[in-house]
């Protein structure tokens, strides 16, 4: 967007948040968050908003802000209907696109071509190795972990996130989000400490982000019902 329309997404949509007290729970653009003092692990507040745009694909946001579903099962806490109608939760989106500091610009998503055949069992390998499952769900919540150290269902990942936005997740997760519990696995990029591909860290993790975006059947607000819209919210 120009400028102009930027500063607009941005007035627009931190007015929409602040009046349906989006803050209480989540932490946009530095502001908000208080529930994190009712937790004993930062992990287990609502996540970080700042970088919804350049983490989701926009279908996704949609349907998921329409009729959310539940992201951590493992949670109490759950994200409220709102009942607001296709122009304000658009305004949200455009607000998220606008938020400063995006890695990549908020887009659909229609075709990730996955690697060569060699680099997608190279992935499978390097997601084994780095037992990614032992934290993030697939399907069956791992047993004998605490609830702080999970992390969603990665069967979600085709449907849900930016293939540029994971590659700079695995890359630098800190960056993103301080206080994650994801490890970063490549402090020495684009070298890495790992063999394959010659040390190349950079084709690791695209071979590892292509290897999740195989994944399918996980929870979908795109199958969920959506909820009933309520025409002109205050």
């Amino acid at each position: 967007p120009s400028p102009g329309a930027r500063r607009e997404f941005l007035r627009v949509g931190r007015n929409l948040v602040s009046r349906r007290n989006c803050l209480a729970c989540h932490t946009i653009e530095g502001v908000g968050g208080d529930y994190q003092t009712l937790v004993a692990e930062p992990t287990l507040a609502p996540p970080l908003l700042t970088p919804e745009g350049a983490k989701v694909q926009p279908d996704w946001l949609y349907a998921f802000l329409r009729g959310p579903i539940t992201i951590r099962p493992w949670l109490d806490v759950r994200m409220p209907t709102f009942g607001l109608d296709d122009g304000h939760w658009n305004e949200v989106i455009q607000y998220f696109q606008a938020i400063p500091g995006q890695i990549r610009p908020f887009r659909t998503v229609d075709v990730v071509r996955t690697s060569a055949g060699a680099d997608l069992g190279t992935g499978k390998e390097l997601f084994e190795l780095l037992r990614c499952q032992q934290c993030h769900v697939l399907g069956a919540i791992p047993e004998g972990q605490p609830t702080a150290n999970l992390a969603p269902d990665l069967r979600m990942t085709s449907e849900r996130l930016n293939p540029e936005w994971v590659e700079e997740w695995m890359k630098a997760p800190l960056r993103i989000q301080p206080g994650t519990r994801m490890p970063g696995f490549w402090p020495n990029y684009p070298k890495s400490d790992f063999p394959q591909f010659s040390n190349d860290g950079a084709r690791q993790i695209r071979a590892i982000r292509d290897y999740l975006f195989t994944f399918r059947g996980g929870p979908s607000p795109m199958r969920a019902q959506p909820t009933t819209a309520v025409a002109n919210p205050n």
